[in-house]
């Protein structure tokens, strides 16, 4: 056991006793943070050691989990403590079957959180929870895509090869897609400058293309009815699936790029529009 290691320990049961100090200040010196580069090795060291621990350890995780911006604001070394908690809550839910539904529940709040970082991590733990519960997750998401935070944390983490590998149908993966996709299509105007639905169509744009090396067809001919699509920023979605290079799926490229083609509008030239105009001059003013 390293000594990092072995001050963890010490500080982690501290907290299971109730004196969470210890275990703050000690996450906080390891962090990384405040810096470019968080010490999220250390956060698979954490959550390792809390599932060694087991329910003892689940009440510290929770109070991790929900500390504030204002107490552990972002761009700190503090931030570390909720990212500590969502990496341990869900190696929890993912190791321990009975602790899956409050791990899900937790994430759920943790992925509209103010601090990007925090955010971050309920994308890898969903990861977690999809290479161990498989369809089920993709099912129990369908209540997080009326989102856009929620939505583009699904979508992203769907890209995650462990998680698809235990998919057996495409149905449910190109479901939550549409539902994402509908949501950034029909968000408002206010809506479309939030960072949320930024998150979303980013997620979109980088999804599909792990979605289709798995699954193929199904997912091109979602994208094909996609490309029906006058927004702009969707079409360039779609336009990134159908500049793939990949020689299995190199006819469905094809045919998403026709599909694209074919609904293009045409340039608008203002030569060859005519519309109204004031009229001038010394007629007019007769």
């Amino acid at each position: 056991m390293s000594r990092t290691e072995g001050g963890l320990d010490a500080a982690l049961d501290n907290a299971i006793a109730g004196d969470d100090l210890p275990l703050e200040t000690f996450l906080a010196r390891v962090s990384g943070l405040p810096g470019l580069r968080p010490n999220l090795g250390f956060l698979d060291t954490f959550a390792k050691v809390c599932c060694a621990r087991g329910i003892a350890a689940d009440g510290v995780i929770a109070r991790l989990v929900s500390k504030s911006a204002a107490y552990a604001p972002g761009a700190t070394s503090f931030e570390f403590l909720p990212m500590a908690g969502v990496a341990a809550l869900a190696a929890r839910g993912a190791a321990d079957p009975t602790m899956y539904p409050r791990a899900l529940a937790g994430l759920h709040a943790s992925a509209d959180d103010l601090r990007f970082r925090v955010r971050d991590r309920v994308v890898v733990g969903l990861t977690k929870l999809g290479a161990s519960q498989g369809q089920r997750l993709v099912d129990d998401t369908a209540g997080w895509m009326d989102g856009y935070f929620h939505a583009a944390a699904v979508i992203s983490a769907l890209a995650d090869s462990a998680w698809l590998a235990k998919l057996e149908t495409p149905s449910g993966v190109l479901g939550r897609l549409d539902e994402g996709f509908v949501l950034a299509r029909d968000a408002t105007r206010a809506a479309w400058r939030y960072p949320g639905h930024k998150a979303l169509v980013e997620a979109l744009g980088a999804t599909p293309s792990a979605v289709g090396l798995r699954f193929g067809v199904p997912l091109f001919d979602l994208l094909v009815g996609w490309s029906t699509t006058r927004e702009p920023a969707l079409r360039e979605v779609v336009a990134k699936c159908a500049a793939l290079r990949t020689g299995r799926l190199s006819e469905q490229v094809q045919r998403l790029q026709h599909a694209l083609e074919a609904t293009e509008e045409a340039p608008r030239d203002p030569r060859t529009v005519v519309g109204p105009t004031r009229q001038r001059g010394a007629k007019r003013r007769k």
